[in-house]
């Protein structure tokens, strides 16, 4: 009877299967975990059963448990799509171990994704993403270890959990790149500019705080001497938003994400004439169509937009070095920003 409970088999698709035979990524996997969690609690709840068996995954259940996401929890289309992804990824490992029968399974298969209406991203413009990047309190470690995040993050056009993974081994500061671990595990080499170059050797050079051990090679750490999460980028990016909407009232209207500097990044290069192909490898999508987003959502072609991001990235570098200077702070920055 043990054998059809659900729990050691969950624990056993999560920590042994998903990672050993599937080589999936360990965001996914908690990503697995949050899904199934949820609809184990849900199962307790409904059935009455402190430890749900395999019998009780019917397709009644889980469209039971896909509803109550939407109606109880404020889900949206996609979170429901990911839950039900998760479902039917562990019942296909349940079936190849002969844990769950085949109409069961063949009856839950059937349950549709839920089509998501398309609703344009919003996007930065530019002088939004000054005003973001002026409400940083650049003068402490922290604000300037969450400058420098935000610039490569629109700089580049990473996600969060790409820019909390970025690690010091990937950077070639002296040839203006950088190494990206992307979805998939598949990896890209990304160009930056050489204000946002500048900004990171500073950072590592005197603002980075000092990581505990096993940590070393992470480019961005927290008070706490531990790499950042995906969870605190967010956060940084949010606070920063809502500083800068004091003095940019149109962010006021706007729902500012990490996910907003990428599309963000995706538009302006649209803008500026760049080719599909180039913006597709640059933002790391697999499929063109993702990309094609950008193009129908944006007419405007002009190379002025990056050209004027560029001038106020030398203006901010200016007025660091010289409120840095004017405080004689011993941090070495001069050498960095000579040219200017």
């Amino acid at each position: 009877m043990t054998d059809r409970l659900l729990n050691p088999w969950i624990k056993r698709f999560l920590i042994s299967y998903l990672p050993q035979h599937r080589g999936v990524s360990p965001h996914t996997i908690l990503s697995y975990a949050q899904a199934l969690r949820d609809f184990h609690h849900y199962l307790t709840r409904v059935k009455r059963k402190r430890s749900p068996a395999f019998t009780h995954i019917t397709a009644e259940n889980v469209l039971g448990f896909l509803a109550e996401l939407e109606s109880r929890r404020g889900n949206g289309s996609a979170t429901r799509n990911a839950r039900l992804a998760a479902i039917f990824s562990f019942l296909r490992f349940a079936f190849l171990m002969n844990r769950i029968d085949k109409e069961p399974y063949e009856r839950i298969r059937q349950i549709a994704f839920k089509r998501t209406p398309f609703r344009p991203s919003d996007y930065l413009e530019p002088q939004e993403l000054e005003a973001i990047f002026r409400s940083v309190c650049y003068r402490t470690r922290e604000g300037f270890r969450d400058l420098t995040l935000l610039k490569l993050l629109y700089n580049i056009g990473a996600r969060a959990s790409e820019v909390a993974t970025m690690k010091i081994s990937g950077l070639d500061l002296s040839n203006s790149r950088v190494a990206i671990m992307g979805k998939g595990r598949k990896q890209r080499l990304c160009s930056i500019w050489e204000t946002t170059a500048t900004l990171i050797k500073i950072y590592l050079s005197s603002e980075r705080y000092i990581p505990l051990k096993g940590y070393e090679d992470f480019l961005f750490i927290s008070r706490r001497r531990r790499p950042l999460t995906r969870h605190g980028v967010w956060d940084i990016v949010q606070r920063h938003a809502d500083k800068a909407a004091k003095s940019c009232p149109s962010l006021e209207k706007k729902r500012i994400t990490p996910h907003t500097f990428r599309h963000t990044t995706g538009m302006h290069l649209v803008e500026a004439g760049v080719d599909i192909n180039t913006i597709r490898e640059w933002l790391g999508h697999e499929h063109i169509s993702t990309t094609e987003v950008y193009a129908r959502a944006n007419l405007r072609l002009k190379r002025i937009a990056l050209d004027k991001l560029q001038e106020f990235d030398w203006r901010l570098l200016r007025d660091i070095s010289a409120e840095r200077q004017a405080s004689n702070v011993p941090s070495g920055i001069g050498r960095w920003i000579e040219k200017l």
